[in-house]
């Protein structure tokens, strides 16, 4: 018996160690486990934890003893196995960031997606490596000076080193590592604007209308449109067909969230933003306005998640209207049924009329997918699970129809018009990647963007078609418009007009290092292959996905760091126009 009690501090080691690898799974470990990088990581951090259950078995006093161990051992453990069997990867700074911001919505979402097997199994199981702990009794008190060195050493060492990552790590050691950064960070940005004023511009004759359709969630790869073999987006495909879209084959996203991408792509530039100079850059609100446009943003969605309303209200925009307007019934997940959405469009271009520039965000393809299309118009059936494939694929056929719709309203009633589509991230499927987006896989961050020229407008058909195939970012929309409206852009932007041929080199980046997201310090620089380096610089590190190789950022071809580093550093809108456009 007492050499069982004596063996207490092995079997609890154990047993936290197996549930730990039992909720990743055996193919995410068949496909880890002989990495070196996921040895080194999981061994350093394995040690760090049999030094924090032997602090831990010091502690005689029951009542104290388990409130110490459920908020060191068992809450993290279960927090990060239930995130990691949806996402593959764990909780990052910038999540526990956004519980702060808003408990009531991550505990819904989180509620959601419990796996209530590992919940009670590893529940049981933890609390089992609980007890065998308890009783456990450390002979020689002076071991514990080493066991906390040992401990906060590696913590430290894992926390900093551009070598470790989270997710190779023993959940509870990445779970407070990753704390640790976010109360290191300290960094805190008000989401209020103090975009600058711009100079005067010539109003253009004859000026196009311009449209920019934000999607939610649609994956490129799943539109029959970009090659899927089911027939997804038939009505785009057959404009495609007819020659009237371009549908650009690189396309990659700003970033993996909304609050990332949308904001960002309405001013042009590109992140890693830590220091937030988007706030003073002007929008495309502001250049359309000063060339005379009505300007309108209508959302199918709750902007007051992430205070995305306050962004861009700044009388810049002549109609600012979210789902609430249009519903009682929307929230974070689900917003106005896009088809439901088009009526009120519809009456707002009649009753502002020519030239406007419309940004209108879909409800799109949000979790839980089978919420977001109709009894009526569901193609791929069963839908058995309502974040499954069918239930996917079904919302893109609403997105289909609504593309379509909106566009031959266009050409009937607004026919001088240019329509611009591209969601605001993709999804994942499971698998390694996990679900939805909650890292920067290819189904994340390649994207559609599919351009609408006017009928009969062969120049700007002819001029893009040329792009098609070639590497392009969200933020050329932008650049783009501007070149429509023959503004020339008064403060510097990171995006490349789409009828601009010239064959220029560029980086193109989807990112979380943005204040709009809590500043997560991370992002992929996407090459013309579709190839990523994943860029940490919570650790100055890169991962190159095609060959997994690890190395310093410093490393990094010089061409890439010089504009990395210039948007790291660039705290104020950089202006490239001393005299009025006239």
């Amino acid at each position: 018996m007492k050499k069982k009690k004596q063996s207490g501090l092995l079997i609890a080691w154990i047993i936290l160690l197996a549930v730990d690898c039992a909720f990743r799974g055996l193919g995410w470990l068949a496909h880890n486990l002989t990495g070196l990088r996921f040895i080194a990581n999981y061994l350093l951090s394995a040690i760090a934890l049999l030094g924090l259950i032997y602090l831990l078995a010091f502690i005689r006093k029951k009542a104290v003893f388990w409130i110490l161990y459920s908020l060191l051992i068992v809450l993290p453990m279960l927090l990060q196995g239930n995130y990691f069997i949806v996402y593959k990867n764990f909780i990052s700074p910038a999540d526990f960031a956004i519980f702060t911001e808003s408990p009531k919505m991550v505990l819904g979402v989180g509620a959601a997606n419990l796996n209530w097997f590992f919940l009670l199994a590893g529940t049981f199981l933890i609390l089992v490596a609980g007890f065998a702990l308890q009783k456990y009794k450390p002979r020689k008190k002076w071991i514990m000076l080493p066991a906390g060195a040992i401990f906060i050493g590696i913590s430290i060492f894992l926390t900093l080193h551009w070598y470790s990552v989270d997710f190779f790590q023993h959940s509870t050691i990445a779970f407070y590592d990753n704390l640790t950064q976010e109360v290191l960070s300290g960094e805190e940005h008000s989401l209020v604007t103090h975009r600058l004023k711009l100079l005067p511009v010539r109003k253009p004759e004859n000026p196009p209308n311009l449209v920019f359709v934000v999607g939610e969630s649609q994956v490129l790869s799943h539109m029959s449109l970009y090659g899927y073999p089911r027939p997804t987006t038939p009505l785009l495909d057959s404009l495609y067909k007819a020659h009237r879209i371009i549908p650009f084959q690189k396309a990659v996203s700003i970033g993996n969230r909304t609050r990332l991408s949308v904001p960002y792509m309405l001013s042009g530039l590109q992140g890693p933003d830590p220091k937030g100079a988007f706030f003073e850059y002007p929008s495309i609100f502001d250049y359309a306005k000063a060339a005379g446009y009505h300007t309108l943003f209508l959302s199918a969605q709750d902007l007051h998640w992430g205070k995305l309303n306050n962004l861009f209200n700044d009388g810049s925009v002549d109609v600012l209207e979210d789902g609430n307007f249009f519903s009682s019934h929307v929230d974070v997940l689900k917003g106005v049924d896009d088809l439901a959405m088009l009526p009120h469009i519809f009456h707002f271009l009649k009753k502002y009329g020519s030239p406007f520039l419309l940004v209108v965000q879909m409800d799109g393809s949000h979790y839980p997918y089978n919420e977001h299309s109709p009894d009526s118009l569901k193609r791929f059936l069963p839908e058995r699970k309502p974040n499954g494939v069918n239930a996917f694929d079904n919302t893109l056929v609403v997105t289909d129809i609504y593309l379509t719709r909106l566009y031959s309203f266009l050409t009937k009633y607004f026919p001088h018009t240019l329509m611009f589509f591209t969601p605001d991230h993709g999804q994942n499927f499971g698998g390694l990647n996990g679900h939805f987006n909650d890292n920067f896989t290819q189904d994340v961050f390649h994207n559609a963007l599919i351009a609408f020229p006017p009928a009969g407008d062969t120049s700007a058909l002819n001029l893009m078609m040329k792009k098609e195939k070639r590497l392009v970012s969200q933020s050329d929309i932008f650049a783009t418009m501007l070149t429509l409206m023959k503004i020339r852009p008064q403060y510097a932007v990171d995006g490349l007009s789409l009828l601009d041929t010239n064959k220029r080199q560029r980086v193109v980046t989807c990112s979380e290092y943005m204040p709009t997201f809590h500043n997560n310090p991370s992002a992929v620089v996407v090459d013309s292959a579709m190839q990523t380096q994943l860029i940490d610089f919570s650790r100055m590190s890169v991962t190159d996905s095609r060959t997994g190789r690890v190395y310093p950022y410093r490393e990094l071809p010089l061409s890439i760091r010089k504009v990395i580093n210039y948007r790291l550093h660039r705290k104020n809108a950089v202006k490239v126009l001393s005299k009025p456009d006239r």
